[in-house]
């Protein structure tokens, strides 16, 4: 198995395993403890299914490697600005946009493998929400 199918097989047994949680259990939680949910059952699954699946590793980076990094970079933007300032009221927006005179903090980041892609999720305290799509391409 190639490591598209083996990303494939994962996110179809995350949805299935998501699926299987009566919605009173789901309904309380927020979009951020939702998104959590997921990276955490495909966490789960992926160290379960990688035991026991032959995955073909390949040697070029993939782009789940990738969004990986992007998403570590975003949270550690994220920690930095949160651990800055005195108090609070000191720290800046996560997000600003002087030429369109907004800003916004980001409330959750996730991401999930969509066949031969890795998505990758923000959702803002302003109510908006991003996916950013990393995919390999060749040269």
């Amino acid at each position: 198995m190639n490591n598209d199918q083996f990303d494939t097989l994962v996110d179809d047994a995350t949805h299935a395993v998501n699926n299987l949680i009566p919605d009173k259990y789901l309904e309380p939680l927020g979009d951020s403890a939702r998104s959590g949910l997921l990276v955490s059952i495909n966490d789960a699954l992926t160290g379960i299914l990688r035991d026991i699946i032959d995955v073909d590793e390949g040697n070029g980076t993939r782009a789940c490697t990738i969004a990986g990094m992007i998403s570590e970079l975003v949270e550690t933007h994220i920690g930095k600005i949160d651990e800055g300032g005195e108090a609070a009221d000191d720290r800046p927006p996560h997000v600003i946009s002087e030429v369109h005179g907004t800003s916004a903090n980001i409330d959750s980041i996730a991401s999930c493998d969509v066949e031969g892609a890795t998505q990758i999720y923000l959702v803002l305290d302003d109510g908006t929400a991003f996916r950013i799509t990393v995919e390999a391409v060749t040269l």
